[in-house]
């Protein structure tokens, strides 16, 4: 568990540091994003140096028709034997028919290095490690006027040492694609899939893969001690009605596997969810909306499942240019069904089948707030039923994430943030387990030789964490102090 918490710590601080010191001047985010959610405080998708906002450059370039009009009946109806290819240029595509498609296309490849001296308490004595990380990704991204496409992979090589002499290493690896197509003059498709492995067994952490929002209200995952493989897939389809009013359709699946894992109460998970909300922009500063989704949790093949539905409304008002806040709330009913083992002896053992449905509300929100030129704070909070992960299944989440960030100079700025999540299982048979933590992490950032391509990360983190399921302690802690050099190399082809 030393170890565990340990990397825990560097792979949250490593993936946190480059979105919460970067700096914007959008008023209505802390991060740089070019979506209507911003990016949370942890993620497992790998850096990109591409966005989805058009290029400027060269047009569709249409093909003239007249330099290759009849050179193929004609080369056909005089030739024999085996012809050169190269001899006969006018047979062959004009080479600027690639043009428009390679000056849209470009690369990003990115490395870094790191380095985190951390103390763990709280199992047996107090120790030391020190936890080195060494990364690398390619991102691939083309951007047309009615098609944007990227695909992404970054992978990576830890290793953890102790004060006691032991030693090891794990590889992690994440992948992703993303589509965005205007098929139509008012219709937009966006289909998104995030792959994640890791073979290290002692490396669970939370990830915030986004502010909370009424299509994803819990958008927290734990991973506990094993070897993980996670995939979520999204398709999202957006229907503009008129000027001011909008309609989202959206579908998710996804899976979370353990393997080799050393807790045999771990579960795997598949999920499925669908949903449906309308939206209408009153005026430049308000807009509301509402709509339905429900989610289908299947834990252990079957061992428990759930589904959950929630009727939203949510609205959103712009104060200022420096303050803007949004919010949701509705009820969600939520139905369970577990098979719970009565008891067992050494021929096997008997089980019940407990149903149980339950209401509640559901609710959420997000601020925004720029006080001044360069200072900015965000805020963001939900509470629901959603999954719970392996250890949990089922479980009722309270989340809280609040960032501040800050340009010190030209080359450094200053950046912090806390999390706080409390799980509490609904499962019947799990109940009342619960998992309960909070995260922090502040630090300084400076770009490095006059260039946004080297940047240097220097920080402190800390989690403190207490929780009521098999195997593990009931209360754990580390802190540490690292840094990370990070190099991207961005390059447009046709350029």
């Amino acid at each position: 568990m030393k170890q565990q918490l340990g990397t825990m710590l560097t792979a949250a601080v490593l993936l946190y540091a480059p979105l919460a010191w970067s700096q914007t001047s959008d008023t209505s985010s802390s991060q740089t994003s070019s979506s209507n959610s911003s990016p949370g405080l942890f993620t497992n998708s790998g850096p990109t140096g591409w966005t989805d906002s058009p290029q400027n450059g060269s047009s569709d370039s249409g093909q003239s028709d007249s330099g290759q009009s009849g050179s193929g009946d004609q080369s056909q109806s005089g030739a024999s034997g085996p012809q050169d290819t190269f001899s006969h240029p006018e047979q062959l595509p004009a080479l600027n028919l690639f043009s428009d498609v390679v000056s849209r296309t470009g690369i990003s490849l990115t490395t870094s290095v790191g380095t985190l001296a951390q103390h763990v308490t709280g199992e047996g004595p107090n120790t030391w490690e020190a936890l080195s990380s060494f990364n690398g990704g390619l991102t691939m991204a083309q951007i047309r006027p009615m098609l944007t496409w990227s695909l992404g992979y970054i992978g990576g090589v830890n290793l953890t040492s102790g004060i006691s002499n032991y030693n090891y290493t794990n590889l992690n690896q994440a992948a992703y694609a993303n589509i965005k197509w205007n098929f139509a003059k008012r219709w937009q498709m966006r289909i998104k899939d995030n792959y994640f492995y890791s073979d290290d067994p002692f490396q669970p952490f939370f990830t915030y893969l986004g502010q909370p929002t009424p299509n994803n209200p819990n958008p927290v995952v734990y991973y506990p001690q094993a070897v993980i493989e996670q995939n979520q897939a999204t398709a999202d389809l957006t229907y503009q009605l008129g000027p001011h009013d909008v309609l989202n359709f959206e579908g998710v699946e996804g899976f979370q596997r353990y393997l080799r894992s050393t807790v045999s109460s771990l579960w795997n998970s598949v999920t499925y969810s669908g949903s449906a909300f309308y939206q209408h922009e009153f005026s430049q500063r308000l807009a509301a909306g509402g709509g339905y989704q429900f989610a289908a949790l299947d834990f252990g093949h079957g061992s428990s499942r759930a589904g959950v539905q929630t009727f939203q409304g949510f609205i959103t008002y712009v104060f200022s240019s420096r303050l803007q806040v949004s919010g949701w709330i509705g009820p969600q009913q939520t139905s369970t069904k577990d098979i719970v083992p009565v008891f067992c002896y050494q021929f096997g053992c008997f089980y019940a089948i407990q149903h149980q449905q339950t209401w509640s509300v559901a609710q959420g929100g997000t601020v925004r707030w720029k006080a001044t030129t360069r200072d900015l704070f965000g805020l963001d909070f939900s509470h629901g039923v959603s999954n719970g992960g392996g250890i949990l299944g089922a479980a009722t989440i309270y989340q809280a994430t609040l960032t501040y960030s800050r340009p010190v100079s030209r080359l450094w700025s200053f950046g912090m943030g806390l999390y706080y999540v409390d799980s509490n299982s609904i499962s019947s048979f799990r109940n009342p387990e619960f998992l309960k933590s909070i995260t922090g992490t502040l630090g300084f950032s400076r770009k490095l030789f006059d260039s946004d391509a080297w940047s240097l990360n220097a920080y402190y983190a800390f989690i403190h964490q207490s929780e009521n399921y098999t195997g593990l302690p009931d209360v754990i802690s580390t802190s540490g102090l690292g840094f990370t050099i990070r190099y991207s190399w961005d390059h447009g082809f046709g350029r």
